[in-house]
């Protein structure tokens, strides 16, 4: 079974993302943290469905689209290492 770890920050991106969206819809907010999720497991079992990002400078950096978040990560020996997980509209080069 491939596993995705979270970085510190891609956790916090996570609960960023939560607290935003509660405000307003609090059910829309635990959909979209699980919709993030499983898109996360399904990067762990095909991490080449991500557009390659040699651009950031890291090593083997991809991302992939969900919704208006960007997930960006790479792959391990055992499946994903997510970095960060950011809304599309911000620039990842000011993070």
């Amino acid at each position: 079974m491939r596993r995705v770890m979270y970085a510190p920050e891609a956790e916090n991106d996570l609960v960023s993302i939560a607290e935003y969206i509660a405000r307003d819809k609090p059910e829309a907010a635990r959909r979209w943290v699980a919709r993030i999720r499983e898109t996360c497991t399904m990067l762990a079992m095909q991490p080449e469905a991500g557009e390659a990002r040699p651009e950031y400078g890291i090593r083997g950096c991809r991302s992939f689209s969900v919704g208006s978040y960007v997930v960006f990560f790479r792959a391990t020996a055992n499946g994903i290492e997510v970095a960060r997980i950011i809304h599309g509209s911000r620039d990842i080069l000011d993070l």
